[in-house]
This record gives C-alpha cells, sequence and structure tokens, in this order.
C-alpha cells in the first residue's frame, strides 16, 4: 500500500528514468556499434596506453648502451618448432649467429644490436604497424612478438646462469616495458588526457549522478511504500 504519494511517483519517476538511460547506454549507438560501456572501455584503454607511450620510446633508446657488449648463450624452447621459430628471427639480426640442435639454441652477437631489433619491431606493434612486422617475417606480428618475449625470458635467464647480471636485468626491462606493453595494446588507439578533458570530466561526473540516481530512486521508492529506518526509541525505567 502507498503510504506517501508523492514520494512514490518521484521515486518512480527516477527508477524509470534510470532503466531509459541504461537501455540507450547499452545500444549501438556509440560509433561503430559499440555501446556505451565499450566506448568507455576502449577510451579508458587508449588513455590508458598514451600514459606509457613515453616509457616505451624511452626504453627503446637503451639499445645504444649495449652496443659492442658481445653475449654468447644456450637457450632451450618448449619445442623444436618453437626453436626454429625462435632462430628464424633472430637470424635476421645483423652479426648474430645462431645454431639450432632440436629444442636447444645457441646465440652469439652483439647485445645493443638484438635489444634494438626487439624493441624496433616491439615498437612497430605498439604503433599498430603489425604489417611490418608480416612483411619482415611472413608470421602473425603477435606470433613474431610473443616469440621475441619467450625467447628473452630465457636469455635473460641465460645470462643470470653466467652471472651476467646487468646484461640480464636490460632485457627484463625490455620485457616489461617494451614488449608487453606493444602485445597487449596492439590495436588500441593512443590518446591523451590532456587532449580529451571535456569527455573525461563528463563520463566521471556522470558516473557519480548516475549511481546516486539510482540510490535516491530506492530511497523514494521506500518512503512511499512506508518503508523507513529509524531508532527505536529507549524505554523509561520505572
Amino acid at each position: 500500500m502507498i503510504r506517501d504519494r508523492k514520494a512514490f511517483i518521484l521515486g518512480m519517476l527516477m527508477i524509470v528514468s534510470f532503466w531509459c538511460i541504461y537501455a540507450y547506454m547499452m545500444s549501438p549507438s556509440f560509433g561503430n556499434g559499440r555501446n556505451g560501456l565499450e566506448f568507455a572501455d576502449d577510451m579508458f584503454n587508449a588513455i590508458s596506453k598514451g600514459s606509457t607511450v613515453a616509457i616505451v620510446e624511452g626504453e627503446a633508446k637503451k639499445a645504444e648502451k649495449w652496443q659492442g657488449t658481445t653475449i654468447e648463450v644456450n637457450i632451450k624452447a618448449k619445442t623444436t618448432e618453437e626453436a626454429d621459430r625462435w632462430a628464424a628471427q633472430y637470424r635476421t639480426i645483423e652479426g648474430v649467429d645462431v645454431v639450432v640442435n632440436q629444442e636447444k639454441m645457441e646465440l652469439k652477437g652483439d647485445l645493443g644490436n638484438i635489444y634494438a631489433t626487439i624493441a624496433q619491431d616491439s615498437l612497430a606493434m605498439y604503433n599498430n604497424q603489425g604489417g611490418a612486422l608480416q612483411d619482415k617475417y611472413g608470421n602473425d606480428p603477435r606470433e613474431v612478438t610473443y616469440n621475441w618475449y619467450s625467447s628473452s625470458k630465457e636469455l635473460s635467464a641465460a645470462l643470470d646462469r653466467q652471472e651476467n647480471f646487468k646484461e640480464s636485468a636490460a632485457i627484463q626491462g625490455l620485457q616489461r616495458k617494451i614488449i608487453e606493453p606493444s602485445y597487449n595494446y596492439y590495436g588500441v588507439e593512443t590518446m591523451h588526457v590532456k587532449d580529451h578533458k571535456g569527455v573525461m570530466t563528463f563520463m566521471l561526473v556522470f558516473y557519480m549522478i548516475y549511481t546516486l540516481w539510482y540510490g535516491f530512486a530506492i530511497y523514494y521508492l521506500c518512503q512511499g511504500f512506508g518503508i523507513t529506518m529509524s531508532k527505536q526509541a529507549k524505554k523509561a525505567e520505572a
């Protein structure tokens, strides 16, 4: 039974408008067949990518530091086929010698050249230029990047075993700050907060108001039905 007609009508208007807005947000009305959640997700991903640009590009410049540093390691792939894929990519690097024996691979060459090649390929992926890797290696760009990641992981471990810890740390930095972001952000547009202040502010303010809107709608509906919360009066002692 409705006890407060005014509060009930207000609550109904608010809850109906809430679901109407929700229905619009779930419709493919935000470009490229996306709904509102997909639009927001794409934007936040793009802005997240934009925040890593300086890190990725800065790490790529460190290749010069390792020019002239020769490494010679033995690494092991999971399968013979994987070792062959690794070898095919490392053989494209100037001055690198590769010998494959089943799933094992002997690698000798200039660390600076190795670092620079992996960084350049990863930057191409990061900048959504996967076609360049497809043309270079004749393979899917994601697989090329994964091959760099998995092989460099083994390379870092081999350098640790040789107690070449500085060289190993450089490879680990290459993985975390260049290879991983390039793989994860491939296909994502790059955006910066400074260029989308209006949209970002609107989305954050809208989220806050929309959440409160639903809360007050429930509150007024409950008030309309006479459902309220109040402290129980204390009984007076005799």
